[in-house]
């Protein structure tokens, strides 16, 4: 019987697809052998992530985003940190990040569920890279082996997981320039647009630093595919139009109050020396030799090296020599000042000069080589002398070495009770029914400067990249006393000894040489003052406040411009409390004799709007810090909502993106249809 071959092709599809799957399961499945300690049934032999970020920074506030989802509300504003944070602002809290959002189910989020989410980015880092690789060489085995050295290799498998956000953005760069290979090949606009989602999630991810050196590299390979496909100059300049619009519109509900708060935040004016560390030209040795017992970001096995030098020897294809060209320049990057390119990347190239640890761009390394040891092994399995079976020992070995060289970096021993194990002031502290009332830890309990996210303390203190420098100032430069009074600071844990009157010492840890103080200084979370002094601007109002000569803060308030009413003598009794206390909503009573302005103890931040009796009042800014309403005399509830119109316009932003997106789907799909 005549064989026609027609039989033929589905089981071959089928074997195709039989293995594009094992291997995307396999590369799912390696970080958590490289990491079997972080979830291994038997305590003894458990290990969990180093202390630091992950643990001080990234668990805090995660625990706090899902908390408010898991409530029904948006996370916006965190009362628990820096007397107050703009929570979607500061992007380590990586608000909108959707890989994040399973979280919810948790009551309490256990550390756990961070570490097994970041096993899980690795393993999709890999897959992407495998994807990509595919698509470059035609060969899945080039895939799976450049997926494997990405996935595993020293850079993510460093402090990437340890500090969340900068995996959280990295693992979407595969991802995007696959997307965008196929459309740019397909000359489909609808590709183009899903590679803008996919780079628009590295956004969301949410770390500034390592989308830069992502925007860099995706528009080079932009421009170089343009160039080496021959493409329309009109299909070209439309589609690198709808790629970046797709982008920002993805990212712009963190994008937009990330640029907000940059504006005021401490490193809004680094400078150069700030700016410019980076890996000494001894470390560069780290490409042929992990760093054994320390991160090793720089190494990506001596296999894949050793294949992507092969590929730029062998291969002598515009592709390699431009993934060549990537290596090399994001290596002279990484040394920071210690090389001469970065000096004229921080003067002439956007971004460069606003972030610090040049060493990151070892991230661009990792990934061009991982590339590039893909198209290496492409050319060896094209040769007559390559053997099938080699292959599972190649990845093996190469697998063995990235274990050798990373395992247990990143890993410790998890403290009894885990990181965040109460402490006695932490035990006294959650005894108290004062919620209104703040604290000023001095990051002395678990966790650090951020344990109020996790346990619900109102604290002065903060762990993060993003805040406004002008708070800082008013802690430096304000007496401790009078920023306490004007916080409404009523405990302090300390390791201090402190003699002053109103202060009493309330507990004693002889154990961790700590102490907890209660204050009674007068501070209240609103108060009434019938004086006002104007400043010129916001600096001026700090150190006015800081002169404890000069003005008394309970009686007279500092403002930057002339309340409406101006504030008169009281002539009858008053009263001023709290009738409700929100993350996002605070509601205060008062009953005036005479013009006055109502100081609220809370700070203040664009998007905060003033309410009285339901009609909208300006917003004075008090003390340079806080909150306050200038009102005539009568009896009035002020409330106070926190509505940021950069957080909502992202939002929006995001869902026209993303159903612009879905309409460009449909339209090639009803295209095809009617092809057919």
């Amino acid at each position: 019987m005549k064989n026609t071959g027609k039989r033929e092709v589905w089981p071959r599809k089928g074997r195709d697809s039989y293995k594009r799957l094992s291997g995307v399961c396999l590369l799912l499945l390696l970080p958590f052998v490289l990491f079997w300690q972080v979830w291994w049934p038997n305590p003894a032999q458990r290990l969990a992530f180093a202390d630091g970020d992950f643990t001080q920074q990234h668990y805090p506030m995660r625990t706090f985003v899902a908390r408010e989802y898991r409530q029904g509300c948006l996370p916006l504003w965190s009362p628990y940190t820096f007397s107050g944070t703009a929570v979607a602002a500061e992007s380590t809290y990586a608000t909108f990040y959707p890989l994040g959002l399973w979280e919810v189910v948790f009551r309490q989020l256990p550390l756990w569920s961070l570490e097994i989410e970041a096993l899980i980015e690795l393993g999709l880092a890999a897959v992407f890279t495998c994807l990509l690789v595919q698509r470059l060489t035609g060969r899945l085995e080039a895939g799976i082996l450049a997926g494997l050295t990405f996935g595993l290799g020293g850079f993510l498998t460093s402090y990437p997981v340890l500090q969340l956000v900068i995996l959280q953005a990295a693992l979407w760069l595969p991802a995007g320039l696959w997307l965008l290979e196929g459309g740019l090949q397909h000359h489909a606009l609808s590709e183009v647009s899903l590679a803008g989602v996919a780079l628009g999630l590295g956004l969301l991810g949410a770390h500034f630093q390592t989308f830069l050196y992502i925007v860099y590299v995706t528009a080079a390979y932009f421009l170089f595919r343009t160039l080496t496909l021959r493409l329309p100059w009109r299909f070209a300049v439309t589609a690198a139009a709808v790629l970046g619009l797709v982008v920002l519109g993805v990212g712009a509900p963190q994008v937009l109050p990330s640029l907000e708060i940059m504006g005021f935040s401490p490193r809004a004016n680094l400078s150069y020396a700030e700016v410019a560390h980076g890996f000494r030209p001894a470390e560069l040795l780290g490409l042929f030799r992990p760093n054994l017992g320390e991160w090793s970001p720089l190494y990506v096995g001596l296999i894949p090296l050793g294949l992507a030098l092969l590929a730029l020897a062998a291969y002598r294809k515009a592709e390699t020599w431009f993934w060549g060209g990537v290596a090399l320049v994001s290596l002279l990057l990484s040394l920071g000042g210690n090389g001469f390119l970065y000096p004229v990347f921080h003067a002439v190239a956007p971004g460069f000069a606003l972030f610090r640890g040049q060493e990151r761009a070892a991230f661009l390394v990792s990934f061009a080589l991982a590339v590039l040891a893909g198209y290496g092994l492409a050319w060896v399995l094209e040769r007559r002398w390559w053997r099938r079976g080699i292959f599972p020992l190649l990845l093996l070995l190469t697998f063995l070495d990235l274990y050798r060289a990373n395992n247990g970096v990143v890993l410790q021993p998890l403290p009894e009770g885990g990181y965040a194990a109460p402490t006695a002031a932490l035990t006294y502290l959650q005894s108290l029914d004062e919620p209104l009332a703040r604290i000023s830890s001095e990051a002395r309990l678990p966790t650090g400067g951020n344990e109020g996210l996790i346990f619900g303390l109102r604290d002065v203190t903060g762990n993060g990249p993003l805040y406004q420098a002008k708070y800082d100032l008013f802690l430096n430069i304000v007496p401790e006393v009078r920023w306490w009074q004007l916080l409404n600071v009523r405990y302090v844990v300390t390791q201090r000894h402190i003699d002053y009157p109103g202060i009493t010492l309330v507990l004693d840890d002889p154990v961790r040489d700590e102490r907890v103080y209660r204050l009674d200084l007068g501070g209240q979370p609103l108060w009434i003052t019938h004086e006002a002094e104007i400043m010129p601007d916001q600096e001026a109002a700090i150190w006015y406040t800081s002169d404890m000569g000069l003005v008394e803060p309970l009686q007279t308030a500092v403002l930057e411009q002339a309340p409406v009413p101006a504030p008169q003598p009281a002539t009858g009794p008053e009263t001023a409390r709290i009738t409700r206390f929100e993350p996002q909503r605070v509601v205060g009573q008062v009953t005036l004799s005479a013009p006055a302005v109502v100081v609220f103890s809370e700070i203040a931040y664009p998007g905060w709007v003033a309410r009285v009796n339901g009609k909208r009042v300006p917003a004075l800014r008090a003390f340079g810090m806080l909150r306050a309403v200038a009102l005539p005399a009568g009896e009035w509830e002020i409330e106070w909502r926190f509505r940021p119109l950069t957080v909502y316009g992202g939002l929006a932003l995001n869902g026209i993106t993303l159903l612009s997106v879905v309409s460009l789907l449909l339209r090639r799909r009803r295209r095809d249809v009617e092809v057919v």
